[in-house]
């Protein structure tokens, strides 16, 4: 078994293969709805190893003014764990559109982070190339998985094929929600107890952990140095938040953002890390607020 965990062979994740030429199997999301639907809707996308959870502290206010919907991603969270290999950022982005056009969504907004940061980018440029049924009006990206990187010490040896493995298997879902929320926030006397609680009992549900690994396998598509040219191809308005001590995904990767996507605008959080929406949630609210205000 070892033998072949380290020797199996990964499919391309590519935009021809994944988004061109998709044959994911569409699924049914879990998801949360807030607020009267004759708003305007706000989508929120959750990073890695999260799910809609993590937004607790941000949907019920703007939900006073907003239709809200929280998804949690293929794997995670609630939402089916297939064993399969369909776990990229493309994948994800194709099922989330699938979610979008069946649910008619209109006058949309969508909020992406990290890794759902990177879904979020992907469905803009399907917006870009005339692939969605339904129009993305703003997109919000929240310390977003975007360039080609180095991944968080974490991740990097869970890539590894018998070390990850194994690792993610003998660990405890209590120790790696504690590790990640430790290695996300910049003061961990913030973080919540709950948060470590509610991702610790997700990561135990079944095939949980084989979707963690799945993703992290396929995290970095394999045509990113060509997909992340295409960002100045973006026109959706666009609201940049960031982290300032974020250590998984360096601040300097908003500064990039912010130059490629023209229509944007940049917002770095003093003394906050990779979790703004858990860690300084007012200072998210007004930013988004002032956004879809102006």
């Amino acid at each position: 078994m070892v033998m072949f965990i380290g020797c199996a062979t990964k499919n391309p994740v590519t935009w021809d293969s994944r988004v061109a030429n998709s044959h994911i199997k569409p699924l049914n999301l879990a998801y949360d709805e807030y607020g009267k639907e004759h708003n305007k809707t706000i989508l929120f996308i959750h990073g890695f190893g999260e799910n809609r959870y993590t937004w607790r502290f941000i949907v019920k206010p703007l939900a006073k003014k907003y239709h809200i919907i929280t998804i949690d991603l293929k794997g995670f969270g609630e939402s089916p764990k297939t064993e399969d290999e369909d776990y990229s950022v493309y994948d994800q982005a194709k099922l989330v559109q699938e979610f979008i056009e069946k649910k008619g969504l209109k006058n949309l907004t969508l909020v992406g982070r990290s890794f759902g940061g990177g879904v979020a980018l992907v469905l803009a440029l399907m917006q870009e190339r005339g692939v969605l049924k339904s129009k993305i009006d703003k997109l919000i990206l929240i310390d977003t998985m975007s360039y080609k990187q180095n991944l968080p010490s974490m991740m990097w040896l869970l890539q590894k094929p018998i070390i990850g493995y194994l690792g993610i298997h003998l660990l405890s879902a209590d120790t790696i929600a504690k590790e990640a929320y430790s290695y996300a926030f910049s003061n961990n006397n913030l973080i919540p107890k709950e948060s470590v609680e509610q991702s610790a009992k997700m990561i135990d549900l079944p095939n949980a952990k084989y979707a963690y690994k799945q993703t992290v396998d396929y995290i970095i598509p394999d045509d990113i140095a060509k997909v992340q040219k295409e960002y100045r191809d973006i026109k959706i308005p666009t609201l940049i938040i960031w982290g300032r001590d974020d250590v998984s995904i360096p601040y300097r990767f908003g500064k990039r953002l912010h130059k490629d996507i023209k229509n944007s605008k940049l917002i770095i959080l003093d003394g906050v890390g990779h979790m703004p929406q858990e860690e300084a949630p007012k200072k998210v609210i007004e930013a988004i607020e002032k956004f879809l205000r102006d």
